[in-house]
This record gives C-alpha cells, structure tokens and sequence, in this order.
C-alpha cells in the first residue's frame, strides 16, 4: 500500500503480509470465515482484497496497480535495472553472476530477488520487494516531466489497473512538484511485536493485534 501526503511530502510504503489471519468480507452473496489474506485475492481479486483491508484495519484503497512476472521485468529493465546491495545467500539465488555486495541487477534477476523465499520469512521477502520499489522511485526523482509522462506511457501497457490512462498522468502531473523531496518510508503488517504465530486448521498464520496495527496505521498514514 502507496500512502502519498502532497503536503508533508512524504510516501509511506506498507507490506501487509500474505498469511495475516483476517475476517475474509462477505463477496458476491457468499459468506467466509477466517483465512490467510492472500486467499480475498484468490478468491475476488483486489476487489475482494480491498473489502477485507476495509474490514480489518478502517483502510480505504484508492486505486489498485497489479504487474505480472513478465510486466514487472519489462518495467526494471525498461528502467534500466536496479543497483541493490546483496548478501552471499541473495546473490546465490538470484544467480547470473550476482555477488555479496552492490549488484546491478536487470528485469529477470530484480525478480528472482524479490521472490526469495528460502531465505529467512515473509518479513524479509516484502522487505526485498519495498527495496526494489524505493530503487525505482529514486531513479525517477531527477526526471522532467515530459520524462516521468513518457515513462508512465510506456509502463502502462505492463500493468493491470482499474485507472483510466489519463487519470494516471493526472497523478503523475500532481505528484511531479514533490518528487525530488519526496521522503519515502517503509513499513510492515503486521509490526514487530504485535502479532503471534499460530496453527490454524492446519494453516501456518500471523495472528495480529488488531489495536495495534490500526494505531500504527493512524499514526503513519492517517
């Protein structure tokens, strides 16, 4: 989730982890007990995954932006990939030549990175990703508009979204005289400390203070 604040200029960038334990929303007539959040996107698609954001922590979701493996490679490399730091276990699964250390890493191995499971948990795996995300947006902080509008055409044909094109250049035009003092921050939930794991009915889950998280929530996106 992608919290822009034009007056304070900043960007607040939130995980919600794939096996959060959540009240799935009623979708379609239907009726759902509790499950891992990931199984509202199977189940409705963002639509469904909005409604449950909703319905456990009070968060309203503007927009929705969905990219494929393929799309997200295309992007990175149309980008003209992405300079992140490596640690040797990193560097083995993302493979093609990577090492410990500063690596520029094109489309295919941006991917394999943000993918990594057999490393650490799902905590370091969103972390991965937000990192990819941030590299991007960082290369794009110097760009003119005429730049960041070409940038955002070429794009949308990789991405799956419910905005209309022109609405996505309206943003880019609103949010071009913040970006070079853009301070973007990252976040996960559920917050270190404040959630437990658990079996449930066989499933593996995080089990969040609900209290918790919302108070987060208020405090770094409103």
């Amino acid at each position: 989730l992608c919290t822009v604040n034009t007056e304070k200029k900043t960007l607040v960038m939130t995980s919600f982890l794939r096996d959060l334990y959540v009240q799935l929303p009623e979708y379609n007539g239907k009726r759902y007990s509790n499950n891992r959040l990931n199984v509202n996107y199977v189940l409705g698609g963002m639509e469904m995954l909005n409604d449950c954001l909703k319905l456990n922590f009070g968060v309203d979701v503007d927009h929705n932006i969905e990219v494929d493996f393929s799309g997200f490679e295309g992007i990175v490399d149309l980008m003209g990939g992405v300079d992140i730091e490596l640690t040797g276990g990193e560097a083995w699964y993302v493979g093609q030549g990577a090492r410990a250390g500063m690596n520029h890493l094109n489309g295919a191995q941006a991917l394999a990175y943000s993918r990594i499971r057999a490393i650490g948990t799902d905590f370091g795996r969103t972390n991965r990703q937000r990192t990819v995300l941030s590299t991007l947006l960082n290369k794009v902080k110097d760009l003119s508009l005429t730049e960041l509008t070409d940038l955002a055409n070429e794009i949308m044909p990789m991405i799956t979204t419910d905005m209309t094109n022109t609405e996505i250049i309206k943003y880019v035009m609103d949010f071009f005289p913040i970006l070079s003092e853009l301070e973007v921050t990252t976040q996960h939930v559920p917050a270190d400390g404040h959630y437990y794991g658990a079996s449930i009915s066989g499933m593996s889950v995080l089990v969040p203070d609900y209290d918790a998280v919302i108070q987060m929530l208020k405090d770094t996106i409103g």
